[in-house]
């Protein structure tokens, strides 16, 4: 499965589900916001799937912080270099 940026996924390794965003994905495995903060999780493509539009509803509106909002307001060019929410 490849998903996009900004893609709402759940991880699911069968013991546990958790919603998040992606900011990449590669071949076998993508980065994942799960949190309010601007860190993303390398999260094996194996143990992700699409979430449901009822799942993305009950999510925190903040996961990923600024992350996929149209400009960061908090956007610090030394720090964010590779944040994807704002391309140069």
């Amino acid at each position: 499965m490849k998903y996009e940026f900004g893609d709402w996924v759940v991880y699911d390794p069968g013991y546990q589900q958790v919603i998040g965003r992606v900011t990449e994905c590669h071949e076998t495995n993508a980065f994942v916001c799960y949190t309010q903060g601007c860190t993303a999780a390398l999260t094996p493509l194996e143990y992700l799937r699409s979430a449901t539009e009822a799942e993305i509803e009950k999510a925190s509106a903040g996961i990923g912080f600024h992350r996929f909002d149209a400009t960061c307001p908090s956007r610090i060019e030394e720090c964010c270099w590779n944040c994807k929410a704002v391309r140069i």
